[in-house]
């Protein structure tokens, strides 16, 4: 098979994966009005029976929400209107998450984004580069001491909840060193209502930047350590690692040019799906750590019932994890010309 029909068959597959995981997310959000008969006016119209007449008018107007009676007809046409709006981007309005009231939640997405991509990318970049240097030392003392010490630390910061392991650093570093904001957030407050230059403003960002990708750091390097090490020692055992040795050849030429070549392969995919899962953001950490990030709006998303926000994120994640898989089956191809298409 060539490259070009592998690559229009994974698209066609792609195409119907995204339409299945928007079937998934139409009903999964709404399981207490099929399971349960709520109406999902219920949950976000306010109980002030002043209010509630137009409120309620006004929310089935905006987001197309049908009555909890309302017929089949009525239902299928709300589940047209929302493929419709799913595939062309268009989520709506929220129903107010983030305490900014009804805000189109594209907007909210743009907000928080950045943020998110800063604290995410920054962190997997060091996750990963920690746990491959230490994998490739780890594996070339393997038995030793640095071997037991490593891979059992690994194992255990990578057991840890991440949220505890948050909370614990703001313990330490916050409450007895005084070295960082318990209260925590993107920015301080000073820098957030304009009051600070724009270097100054940079440097507090970094500033409060740094505790949650060290947790992050801290928490995930294990994975990837464990991961490199195990490749690697496979890799070690091949017979042309053997032959590269035999022909006398350095041992850090065999190992820096021979072996990691093909140890990193199967972790192309590991690392394409942690960098896909940047958009979604780190839902404890960022929860922990008050970060004004997509895992902050994730956990207020569903914990408000906020239909549009919810299922636009879960979309999102869902799309992007789908393209990064393709794009990590691509670059198996390119990197090793063993593999063939099938």
């Amino acid at each position: 098979m060539s490259l070009r029909t592998y690559i229009a068959r994974r698209l066609v597959n792609m195409v119907i994966l995204t339409l299945a995981v928007l079937v998934f997310n139409f009903f999964i959000f709404r399981l207490p009005v099929f399971l349960l008969g709520v109406d999902p006016a219920d949950l976000v119209v306010p109980p002030d029976p002043r209010l509630r007449d137009q409120y309620e008018k006004t929310l089935r107007k905006n987001w197309g929400i049908p009555e909890k009676n309302a017929p089949i007809s009525a239902w299928i046409e709300h589940f047209q209107k929302y493929m419709i709006n799913m595939l062309t981007f268009n989520f709506g309005y929220s129903f107010g998450t983030g305490g900014k009231g009804s805000k189109l939640v594209v907007d909210q997405l743009m907000e928080r984004l950045p943020n998110t991509i800063l604290l995410l990318g920054t962190a997997s970049i060091t996750t990963i580069i920690l746990g491959v240097v230490l994998g490739v030392w780890a594996a070339t003392r393997v038995g030793s001491k640095t071997d037991m010490a490593l891979v059992s630390s690994s194992l255990t910061l990578y057991a840890l909840p991440i949220f505890w392991l948050g909370m614990l650093a703001l313990m330490i570093f916050g409450v007895y060193l005084k070295l960082y904001p318990v209260s925590a957030g993107t920015m301080s407050q000073r820098c957030m209502l304009g009051q600070c230059g724009s270097v100054e403003m940079v440097l507090d960002y970094i500033y409060h930047l740094t505790l949650p990708v060290a947790v992050l750091t801290v928490g995930g390097f294990g994975g990837y350590l464990l991961l490199m090490r195990n490749n690697l020692l496979d890799v070690l055992t091949e017979d042309y690692i053997t032959t590269a040795r035999a022909k006398g050849l350095p041992e850090r030429t065999v190992l820096y040019k021979h072996a990691m070549k093909n140890a990193i392969l199967p972790m192309i995919t590991v690392i394409a799906l942690s960098f896909a899962f940047v958009i979604s953001g780190a839902v404890l950490t960022e929860t922990v750590f008050n970060w004004y990030g997509m895992g902050l709006y994730i956990f207020e998303a569903v914990t408000n019932y906020d239909w549009p926000a919810s299922q636009a994120t879960f979309y999102l994640i869902a799309l992007v994890v789908i393209v990064a898989n393709f794009i990590a089956d691509l670059l198996y191809g390119v990197l090793d010309p063993r593999i063939k298409y099938t």
